[in-house]
């Protein structure tokens, strides 16, 4: 639960800095007519990428020349061993949470990408580039983390999908999707 309560403070943190950093342009996007709604969706974008790249590249040290290079590509190998049950505590479930935003965000911000497969398809290139680069600065690279990633993606776009239908006739929503 450390490790969830970890990334909860993290994602706080960001999006005060963000929203901090972004307030002198929300003024002038405000002058343009971009409501205030439509731009927290970008806001959300920005900051659920932001805390993605924090949370599995930047939290760590980075070396260009690790000792070894970790790579598991056998899916739920975790499943067999004793410590199953804490590893899904630790690390799978974080892993769900941290993608859930994007899934949300993406369709959100990105019309054309409003589609299960079209936002499926942009997170896992994410997740992909994130393992990819893990590999070679000395962190491990695992299939799981694909799969659970891609997860909790699928999830917040299905918690779109539900916003959506839910609140399609109310201004409000029109407003931050950009209709």
């Amino acid at each position: 639960m450390h490790r969830i309560e970890a990334y909860i403070r993290l994602a706080i943190l960001f999006i005060i800095i963000i929203s901090i950093l972004y307030l002198p342009i929300l003024f002038v996007l405000k002058k343009k007519g971009k409501s205030v709604l439509r731009q927290l969706s970008y806001i959300g974008l920005i900051c659920s990428i932001f805390l993605i790249v924090f949370a599995t590249i930047l939290f760590v040290p980075i070396t260009f020349q690790p000792e070894t290079y970790i790579l598991n590509l056998r899916p739920f190998s975790w499943l067999g061993n004793t410590e199953s049950f804490g590893q899904l505590i630790v690390e799978k479930i974080p892993n769900i949470m941290l993608f859930i935003p994007l899934g949300f965000f993406i369709p959100s911000v990105l019309k054309n990408k409003r589609k299960l497969y079209q936002t499926s398809l942009l997170s896992f290139c994410v997740t992909f580039g994130v393992e990819f680069f893990q590999y070679f600065i000395g962190r491990s690279a695992d299939i799981d983390d694909i799969i659970t990633n891609l997860l909790g993606a699928v999830i917040g776009y299905n918690v779109f999908k539900i916003f959506h239908y839910l609140f399609t006739k109310k201004k409000w929503w029109n407003q931050f999707v950009g209709k």
